[in-house]
């Protein structure tokens, strides 16, 4: 994933193929818990960037 709106999509397309049977429920959390944890890293920077007040771009939350 190159940025949050890519990684939405990806959800949304598991979300979907398990809906759908197409995918099992344990990849599903593997997948959840992945996403989960980029974004904690990506929350993780924006605080850091506030706490020091940087102005660095977020290239993960970047999404234009």
């Amino acid at each position: 994933m190159k940025n949050v709106t890519e990684l939405r999509n990806e959800l949304s397309n598991v979300f979907g193929e398990l809906r759908k049977g197409e995918l099992d429920v344990q990849q599903a959390k593997a997948i959840v818990a992945t996403s989960n944890a980029m974004l904690k890293s990506a929350q993780l920077e924006m605080e850091h960037s506030k706490m020091t007040s940087s102005t660095k771009t977020i290239a993960f939350l970047k999404t234009l």
